[in-house]
């Protein structure tokens, strides 16, 4: 087998890692289940849970990781770490997998087609969902230091844009209409109000985990509680955000 072939079947075993790893999860959690309903001892448990690990980690390739982030970025409230290395290896075996259609009987270029779809419309996909959070708080990101380190040139620069053209329209539309006074629009008011809108990170969300933890204090009032590989909580975003950005949870 020469370079190119194993450079174009890449693209085609990380399409068929993405199922696998999808249901080898479902059947580690039951696997899971079963060993505690069983009454198995800590020690096998724990045992299992660091071979899972190590198995997904040796599975982990860049479609899983694109698709681990575009899951989370459409739950998380706020704007996530932008996956751009990931997205430009992807991009090189599309475009290589393109290419090489040309030279394919039908039936092999349709199946090479369908999987070079569905990963377009996976980066697209993504890449809309964090439009459509920079577009919700524009103002909010262009001016904090955090999410603009988090965004691509290309992403700052249409933030940035979008602001100018709000703000224009506005002004055109009814704030030229205002005493001077009254034009701002990132004022705060006395009772600490803030115009500029921002993300809600006390909103809801469901998280799994994905590496032991250990002992979480989820809530001061309350106990610490044993995050174990698989288990599933509902919580407020910014108490597992740290978690989340470290890669030790996962939103779902």
């Amino acid at each position: 087998m020469n370079t190119d072939d194993l450079y174009s079947d890449n693209l085609g075993s990380q399409l068929g890692r993405l199922g696998s790893i999808t249901s080898d999860s479902l059947d580690a959690a039951m696997d899971t289940d079963t060993l505690e309903m069983d009454g198995q001892g800590a020690d096998v448990q724990d045992t299992v849970d660091d071979q899972e690990e190590d198995d997904e980690e040796f599975l982990e390739d860049d479609l899983s990781i694109l698709m681990r982030a575009w899951v989370n970025e459409r739950n998380a409230p706020d704007l996530l770490e932008y996956e751009g290395t990931t997205i430009e290896n992807l991009m090189e075996l599309v475009d290589f997998q393109t290419q090489k259609i040309k030279s394919q009987p039908p039936m092999i270029a349709n199946i090479i087609k369908i999987d070079v779809d569905r990963v377009k419309y996976l980066v697209r996909s993504y890449l809309r969902t964090r439009l459509a959070k920079i577009e919700l708080h524009a103002m909010h990101y262009t001016r904090d230091d955090t999410y603009k380190e988090r965004m691509s040139q290309n992403e700052l620069e249409y933030a940035k844009g979008f602001v100018l053209l709000e703000e224009k329209h506005m002004r055109r539309s009814f704030l030229d209409q205002l005493p001077p006074h009254l034009r701002g629009l990132d004022e705060t008011t006395g009772n600490g109000m803030d115009m500029v809108t921002k993300p809600n990170l006390d909103a809801a969300v469901f998280c799994r985990v994905r590496t032991n933890v250990g002992e979480f204090q989820f809530d001061t009032s309350e106990d610490p509680i044993l995050m174990k590989r698989n288990n599933i909580f509902i919580t407020r975003y910014n108490i597992i955000r740290n978690l989340l950005e470290d890669g030790k949870v996962e939103l779902i």
